[in-house]
């Protein structure tokens, strides 16, 4: 049966509008009959669209990203884990780091009142020593007081020393010559013996100050001494040397100009006014060494006020005085 049969025997009353709407299809279609070459499937499938690609690799670079992102979050997290250990761990350091610093601080401030302490204790040694030093170059000074030098005295073997010593002084100090025997105490040569010969000094120590006295006043200028180029001089401690040494200049000056000078220990005395070497800048001259080992100074330190020269001691003076022989 032919499709126009089934359209006219549908009987319906729109059996004409079905046969023209099978004509229009037939016509849009090209067909060469009247009916449909090819049968339309039942559910048309729709072919994959590209844009559904596309959201699927977008979906997979998406979720690839947010593993990347919780990846990096958990390191990031693993970090922090550790520097918040890390910080309490510094944390408890420092704290006792702080406590031993605090320790330090307070050994350090009680180092300090020790210090402070000692420095006081320093200061007063130190002006401690200065005094015992001052007190032992008086008692040196005091006791070289009883002594004198004598120099030029040529040396032989086997000498004594002491009646060599006694025989010179007794040409020196004539008026107390038959004393000297017992005034005079303890004689020798000052180090060891030289290998060129040269002459050593002799030291001298009187059992009496006053016999040391008066033969110091009379070798000034002795006679005897001279023709016999021998000297006299005080037995000067180290420092009064030094003292001497850095006030010669300003005595040569005075005697220059006339005025008094002398020596008294470690000072000098011009015109009755005393000058210590502390007062004195700068040094002497090479002529003041001499000037100790070669002239006596004008006066001699006095032991009382009724001591005064040999030649204004009558003899009756010295003659009660009796000294056990050494």
């Amino acid at each position: 049966m032919s499709c126009e049969e089934g359209a006219s025997n549908d009987g319906g009353p729109n059996g004409l509008d079905l046969m023209d709407s099978v004509t229009f299809i037939d016509a849009t279609l090209g067909s060469g009959s009247g009916c449909l070459a090819t049968q339309l499937p039942d559910t048309p499938v729709k072919p994959p669209s590209k844009r559904a690609k596309s959201d699927s690799r977008e979906n997979g670079e998406i979720l690839e990203a947010i593993r990347e992102l919780a990846r990096k979050h958990d390191e990031s997290f693993q970090k922090i884990s550790s520097i918040e250990k890390t910080t309490v761990s510094t944390s408890k350091q420092m704290e006792k780091l702080t406590s031993i610093v605090q320790q330090l601080t307070m050994e350090v401030m009680q180092q300090k009142q020790t210090t402070e302490g000692m420095k006081d204790e320093i200061h007063a040694l130190q002006a401690e020593n200065k005094i015992l030093k001052a007190n032992i170059a008086d008692c040196q000074r005091y006791s070289r007081n009883w002594s004198l030098k004598l120099h030029g005295v040529k040396e032989e073997d086997g000498e004594d020393v002491r009646c060599r010593v006694i025989n010179i002084l007794e040409m020196v100090a004539l008026r107390i010559r038959d004393k000297l025997k017992e005034g005079v105490d303890i004689v020798h040569r000052i180090g060891p013996r030289r290998q060129d010969g040269s002459k050593r000094s002799i030291i001298i120590l009187f059992a009496l100050r006053l016999l040391r006295d008066a033969v110091w006043r009379e070798a000034k200028g002795s006679k005897f001494l001279l023709d016999n180029n021998l000297r006299i001089t005080e037995a000067l401690s180290p420092e009064d040397k030094a003292a001497r040494e850095k006030l010669w200049t300003l005595v040569k000056k005075a005697r220059d100009e006339g005025k008094k000078a002398s020596f008294r220990g470690p000072f000098v005395f011009i015109n009755g006014k005393i000058i210590d070497s502390a007062e004195v800048t700068g040094t002497a001259g090479t002529s003041t060494g001499t000037h100790s080992e070669s002239a006596p100074p004008e006066q001699p330190e006095p032991i009382q006020s009724s001591v005064s020269g040999v030649s204004n001691v009558p003899p009756a003076v010295l003659k009660p005085v009796h000294l056990a022989a050494s």
